[in-house]
C-alpha cells in the first residue's frame, strides 16, 4: 500500500466517526499520517545515521508504538517506497532521530548492525508515542469471560487521583470504557498495553494502589470486517459450520456396562437429529486405562456419529485392566484437547472427561506413548490450557462410588473451561447419566453449528474476496479459520485502530502487570544477584564482580552515586517491586557479618526466583528473542 491509499477519509468532517472523536490526543497522529500520504516531508535532506541505538536521557535504548494500526515505515524520509507496516502496540526500536523522523527497527538490539538485521525504515515523529519502560498490562484469565466488569481509563492524572481519593465516579468519571464485546473478539494472543510509568496512590486514603500510564487501543467498531480469499470461502464455511466432539474414556474393567449405555444412548439421541446437523458433526475416542497396563492410552480418528457408536460397542468388549482406583483422567484429558489429531476442519471443539470412583489429582506424564503430556498438571492447569484455546469440558462421573478427588477434578475441568460437570447424583442410573451426557453434547453441538451456520450466512463476495462482520466472529472463531489454513486478514477500515494514552488504576483480576524480557537480560540479572549473594570474599574483589555485571546490563560503566535498582531501571526499564537493590556498593562495606549472611540468603533466593522463570520458559526463549515475565516474578 502506498502512502496516498493510507488515509482517504476526511478526518475533520462534521460527521466523522466516533473512533475520531476519542480526544484531543488523536489529532497530531492522524495529521502526520495524512502528510505522509501526502509526501509532504518537512527535512528530508537531514541526515539520520549512526553505529548506535538512540537513547532516552536516562541511557534506556529508545522504543516507540505506532499511533494506529495504518502507520507505515518508508526506506527514506521522502516516503518513497514502503518498508513495512508497523503492528498495534507493538514495540520498535530507534536507531537515529531528527527533528521529525525516527529511523526504526522492528528488531530489539543493542548496536545498529545488529538492529538492521531486522526490518528497518522511517517514521514520522507524531506518527508515534514513546514506551520508556519494558513494562505493559495483559489480559488476565477472566478478561476474556463476558460477564465482570468493564476496564476503564482517565485521560489525566489528577482525574484519575480525585477519584482514587473520593471513590466518586460521577464528578471524576472515567473518559475511557473498554468495550467488551470486542475485547471478546480479539484473539487470545491481543498485545497487552504499554505502560509509560507507574505511581502508586492511596484509594480513600487507606488502600495503596498502583497506577499507570498506559497505551490503549480504541475500540473496534462493528463495520469492521475479516477478509479473505473466495477461494477459501468452501474451507472456511466448513471450519465454522462444523463441530467435533473427543472423548476422553475411562476403558478400565469395571466400565463395559457404561460404555454400552453411553453408545445406545448416543445412538437414540443423535438418530433425532437433522441429516444436515448430522453431516458436519464427528466424534472420535482417547481410550485411557492405568499406566501398568498393556496399552495405556489408544484414540479413534473422527468419524459420522453413526460409526463412532459402532466404535464404541466395540471398545466396550474389549475393557480391561485397571485396579488402581485413581485414573489418570487429566493425561487423558490433556491429550485429547493438544496431542488428538484434530482434523484441519473440526470446526468447534468440545472433550468429554468420562471417569470412574477417583482421579489422580495431577497429570503423570506416563500415559501417552510420545511422553508428551507434561508432568505435574493440577486441575486448574490442564483446564486452563483448554480454556485459552475455548474448549469446552463435559465432565462425567461413571459410577456411584466417588474417591478423594474426583469432585475436585472434574468439577474443576467443567467450571474452568464453562463447561459442565454430571455428577452421579444428577440420575438415578447409568442410562440417565449417559442419557444427560448424550443431552448435553447434543445440545451444544446443535446451537454450535446454527450459531456457525448464521456467521456463514453473513459472509459475502466481492471481487474475488469474502468478507464477514467482525462484530459477529470472536476470537473463537477466528482460530477455527486459522486451523482450517484459511488466511485472512482484520480489514479495520480506513480509519484503523487509534492508540490512546490513558491512566488507570490497578486492576489484577482484569490486567496483570507484566514486563518484556529476553534470555541475555535474565540471565545477567540472574548472575548479578548470585555474585551479590556471594560471602566469604574480600570487598575489593565483590566490588570488581558486581561492577564486571552491571557493566555487562548497563554496556557501559556505572556510576557509583546511584543504587544498583535505580542502574538497572535506568538501562533495563524495569521496575523492581521491593527494596532489595535499593543499595550502591558502599552499603555491602557496612554490613556485618551476620547481617551479610541473612542479605545473601535474600538474594541468592531472588536469583533462584528468576532461574525458575527462566528455565520453565526456555523453549519459547528459544524460539522468540523475548518473552513475557508477570512483574511478580521480579525480587
Amino acid at each position: 500500500m502506498k502512502g496516498s491509499e493510507i488515509i482517504k477519509q476526511d478526518f475533520f468532517k462534521p460527521d466523522r466517526s466516533p473512533m475520531f472523536q476519542i480526544d484531543r490526543w488523536i489529532r497530531p497522529t492522524v495529521v502526520g499520517v495524512l502528510l505522509m500520504a501526502l509526501g509532504v516531508s518537512g527535512n528530508a535532506a537531514v541526515a539520520c545515521t549512526a553505529t548506535e541505538m538512540s537513547r532516552t536521557e536516562d541511557g534506556f535504548i529508545k522504543k516507540i508504538v505506532a499511533g494506529s494500526d495504518k502507520i507505515v515505515a518508508y526506506d527514506s524520509p521522502e516516503a518513497t517506497t514502503e518498508v513495512f507496516r508497523l503492528e498495534l502496540l507493538q514495540p520498535y526500536f530507534v536507531i537515529c532521530e531528527t527533528d521529525e523522523y525516527l529511523r526504526i527497527s522492528d528488531l530489539e538490539a543493542l548496536s545498529v548492525a545488529e538492529a538492521e538485521a531486522g526490518l528497518t525504515g522511517f517514521v514520522r515523529k507524531d506518527q508515534s508515542y514513546d514506551w520508556p519502560t519494558r513494562e505493559a498490562l495483559a489480559f488476565s484469565d477472566l478478561a476474556f469471560l463476558g460477564n465482570r466488569p468493564e476496564i476503564v481509563a482517565w485521560d489525566d492524572r489528577a482525574t484519575l487521583r480525585s477519584f482514587i481519593e473520593t471513590g466518586d465516579d460521577a464528578t471524576h468519571a472515567p473518559s475511557f470504557r473498554e468495550n467488551i464485546d470486542a475485547t471478546l473478539r480479539r484473539t487470545r494472543d491481543a498485545r497487552p498495553y504499554p505502560v509509560l510509568a507507574s505511581d502508586e496512590a492511596m484509594l480513600l486514603g487507606r488502600t495503596p494502589r498502583r497506577t499507570f500510564d498506559v497505551l490503549l487501543p480504541a475500540a473496534l467498531r462493528p463495520t469492521d470486517a475479516v477478509v479473505f480469499d473466495e477461494a477459501d470461502l468452501e474451507r472456511a464455511t466448513q471450519a465454522l459450520t462444523s463441530a467435533t466432539i473427543v472423548i476422553a474414556f475411562d476403558s478400565t474393567g469395571s466400565m463395559e456396562s457404561f460404555a454400552l449405555s453411553v453408545a445406545e444412548s448416543l445412538k437414540a439421541s443423535f438418530a433425532e437429529l437433522p441429516e444436515d446437523v448430522l453431516s458436519v458433526l464427528k466424534l472420535g475416542f482417547v481410550f485411557y486405562r492405568d499406566v501398568g497396563d498393556e496399552v495405556p492410552l489408544e484414540t479413534t480418528p473422527p468419524l459420522p456419529v453413526d460409526q463412532a457408536v459402532e466404535i464404541l460397542i466395540a471398545a466396550a468388549a474389549n475393557m480391561y485392566g485397571g485396579g488402581d482406583p485413581a485414573e489418570p483422567i487429566l493425561d487423558a484429558t490433556y491429550y485429547a484437547a493438544h496431542l488428538y489429531e484434530w482434523p484441519e476442519d473440526a470446526g468447534r471443539k468440545i472433550v468429554v472427561s468420562i471417569l470412574n470412583e477417583d482421579a489422580k489429582a495431577s497429570t503423570i506424564g506416563e500415559v501417552d506413548p510420545g511422553d508428551n503430556v507434561p508432568t505435574g498438571l493440577d486441575a486448574i492447569g490442564v483446564a486452563r490450557s483448554l480454556f485459552e484455546d475455548s474448549i469446552p469440558i463435559i465432565a462425567v462421573q461413571a459410577g456411584p462410588s466417588r474417591g478423594q478427588y474426583l469432585d475436585q477434578v472434574l468439577g474443576t475441568l467443567a467450571s474452568e473451561t464453562e463447561g459442565v460437570y454430571i455428577r452421579w447424583e444428577d440420575g438415578l442410573n447409568q442410562a440417565e447419566i449417559a442419557d444427560a451426557l448424550s443431552g448435553q453434547l447434543q445440545s451444544r453441538a446443535t446451537a454450535e453449528i446454527a450459531e456457525g451456520r448464521a456467521v456463514a450466512a453473513q459472509i459475502s463476495t466481492f471481487e474475488g474476496s469474502a468478507v464477514v462482520p467482525l462484530d459477529i466472529v470472536d476470537g473463537e472463531k477466528l482460530e477455527r479459520l486459522r486451523e482450517a489454513g484459511v488466511a485472512f486478514n482484520i480489514d479495520l477500515g480506513e480509519d484503523g485502530i487509534l492508540v490512546q494514552p490513558g491512566y488507570m488504576m490497578e486492576a489484577a483480576d482484569l490486567l496483570v502487570p507484566q514486563i518484556r524480557v529476553d534470555k541475555r537480560t535474565l540471565l545477567e540479572l540472574i548472575n548479578l544477584m548470585s555474585v551479590l549473594a556471594v560471602t566469604g570474599v574480600d570487598s575489593e574483589s565483590m566490588r570488581r564482580s558486581v561492577q564486571q555485571s552491571l557493566a555487562a546490563i548497563a554496556g557501559e560503566e556505572t556510576n557509583p552515586a546511584e543504587t544498583i535498582a535505580q542502574t538497572l531501571q535506568r538501562q533495563l526499564g524495569i521496575q523492581f517491586r521491593s527494596g532489595l537493590l535499593e543499595f550502591n556498593l558502599e552499603f555491602l562495606d557496612a554490613l556485618t557479618p551476620t547481617e551479610r549472611a541473612s542479605f545473601g540468603r535474600r538474594l541468592q533466593e531472588a536469583a533462584q526466583g528468576l532461574d525458575m522463570f527462566l528455565n520453565a520458559n526456555l523453549e519459547e526463549l528459544d524460539r522468540n528473542p523475548w518473552v513475557w515475565m508477570p512483574v511478580s516474578a521480579l525480587p
